[in-house]
């Protein structure tokens, strides 16, 4: 868990011979008018994020005589703001050059005019460096043009207490179905596992109220039964929500979000209180992204958990379960896009700035500070050898991301509020009858109301829909219960087991060390 990453050195030795050659470095036209500034928008996306991109745009001005100025926003409001901004603007002042974007909002913004095509960047860029899954978000579903460069990745995984997870004697394999996973969240419950300070230590958790990540935590468990949100045809996207798929990955959702067990604190924490149970070791498993790793080396007083109970314990990323159609991460991240100017000569600068940003150096660099994963292929090499994130680079193989339609920002609101709604429907009651027939009905509804986004029609008895959405809510959970593990659950340095062959022998020594002494005792009177 403590080893240090691969120094820079070796990774720019790799990655300088085949990403980092294909990309041009920033033009060397000496004819061109230098533009005195530019402007970028990034959001706070971790400790020491600010500093990290000071320092590589730093040596773009180094390089180039071009100021650039850097204005961080709030995650809560970044998507406002630059709506805002790029849609009143009407000079190239007031707007930034080059924007960081989620990866789900390119398409959005590109429909809307705000961000302009990049492909005559792609000579200077090679699209090739990229994972496929996140280049996905570069375009807009079914339209070739690019808008956007994939930045770094958020790629999830399954965190688990290091010390722990091994003293219950637990593995990947343990866990690998759903089933299974499961099976290990109960015996995990009822084995009164207790953490460092003897608080008591609960299984998982999903977070089942005022949150922003319920689709992303949903999101495995439907690609897992082989759903989807969306589904395509030759009339467009339509919603997938009362496909049989992904209502079975729905409704295993419901149940370990609704299980007093399992997950006893789902309905009534967010993602954020989630992963403080888990940073205070009085949680086992935690679904959470990649910059809780690179928080571990930041000091209390810098907002990192230097000296939190999970850096005591260690975190272990283990494989997910799989669902009959596989095992799927989701993948999301952010991408760099130019705003829109009138300016050829600050355009021209602008893809400067972008094609510096993006080179493998600077990614790398940059994702190694904020310590979410770098979306250039050579790069992630030499990240899976360090075994802090192997598992997270394993995920990406199988990672997969929402659809890049500019309507998914709606769509995702839809699915917020529903994953919430689910929290307070399974928190009002404990009947499992009311709970089918409510989540029944918020199902159909959020189907409705994504078709409608879409602007796909069908026609249906809804009194059908809901009698077949509720039989699958209504099929019981399979469970399979662990070998052994509730018996080591617990396990001390000293069990109870050992105590007593402890004092036994202790006993035995005792009676031998006597019958010696009473032995010699017996000679030296004969004598």
């Amino acid at each position: 868990m403590k080893k240090k990453f691969i120094s820079l050195v070796a990774a720019t030795a790799f990655c300088f011979g085949s990403a980092l050659a294909s990309v041009t470095e920033v033009s060397s036209d000496s004819t061109r008018k230098s533009v005195d500034t530019l402007s970028i928008w990034v959001m706070e996306n971790g400790l020491g994020s600010q500093k990290a991109l000071q320092k590589i745009v730093k040596k773009f001005q180094k390089r180039t005589g071009t100021v650039v100025k850097i204005t961080v926003l709030d995650w809560a409001n970044a998507f406002e703001r630059i709506s805002k901004t790029l849609s009143e603007s009407n000079n190239d002042v007031e707007s930034p050059d080059v924007i960081q974007l989620g990866s789900t909002w390119v398409a959005h913004f590109a429909a809307a005019g705000l961000i302009r095509p990049i492909d005559s960047m792609m000579t200077r860029v090679d699209s090739s460096r990229f994972f496929v899954e996140a280049f996905k978000n570069s375009h807009i579903a079914g339209n070739p043009q690019i808008y956007s460069i994939p930045w770094f990745v958020d790629i999830r995984g399954l965190y688990a207490n290091e010390r722990l997870w091994f003293q219950l004697g637990l593995s990947d394999e343990k866990i690998s179905t759903y089933p299974k996973f499961i099976g290990v969240l109960r015996a995990v419950a009822n084995s009164g596992l207790t953490n460092a300070q003897n608080e008591k230590v609960v299984p998982y958790a999903l977070p089942g109220k005022n949150d922003w990540t319920g689709p992303q935590q949903m999101a495995p468990l439907i690609w897992g039964f082989g759903g989807r949100f969306l589904n395509q045809s030759s009339k467009g996207f339509r919603s997938g929500l009362l496909d049989s798929c992904t209502l079975e990955g729905l409704a295993l959702y419901a149940k370990i979000m609704g299980d007093n067990e399992i997950a006893p604190n789902s309905l009534f924490e967010n993602s954020a209180q989630n992963a403080d149970r888990y940073i205070n070791s009085q949680q086992l498993l935690l679904y959470g992204t990649s910059e809780l790793i690179r928080e571990l080396e930041f000091p209390a007083e810098s907002g990192g958990l230097k000296s939190s109970e999970i850096a005591q314990d260690g975190i272990l990323i283990v494989e997910p379960p799989a669902g009959p159609a596989g095992r799927f991460s989701f993948m999301g991240g952010s991408h760099l896009a130019l705003t829109q100017k009138k300016d050829s000569l600050k355009s021209a600068a602008a893809e400067d700035l972008l094609a510096y940003l993006v080179r493998a150096d600077n990614i790398d660099s940059y994702s190694r500070q904020v310590g979410f994963l770098p979306s250039d292929k050579s790069i992630i090499r030499i990240w899976q050898q360090d075994n802090r994130y192997s598992q997270l680079v394993k995920n990406m193989e199988n990672g997969r991301s929402f659809s890049n339609i500019p309507e998914w920002g709606t769509i995702e609101n839809i699915l917020v509020r529903f994953s919430n709604d689910m929290g307070t429907v399974l928190s009002k009651t404990n009947d499992k009858i009311v709970r089918h027939k409510e989540l029944s009905k918020m199902t159909l509804s959020a189907h409705n109301q994504i078709n409608a986004v879409l602007g796909y029609s069908e026609s249906a008895d809804e009194a059908e829909l809901l009698s077949r959405i509720e039989r699958i809510f209504s099929k019981k959970m399979i469970e399979e219960s662990p070998k052994g593990l509730s018996s080591v659950a617990n396990k001390s340095p000293f069990p109870w087991s050992r105590t007593i062959v402890a004092v036994f022998a202790l006993f035995v020594l005792s009676v031998v060390y006597i019958a010696v002494r009473l032995y010699w005792r017996a000679r030296r009177k004969r004598r």
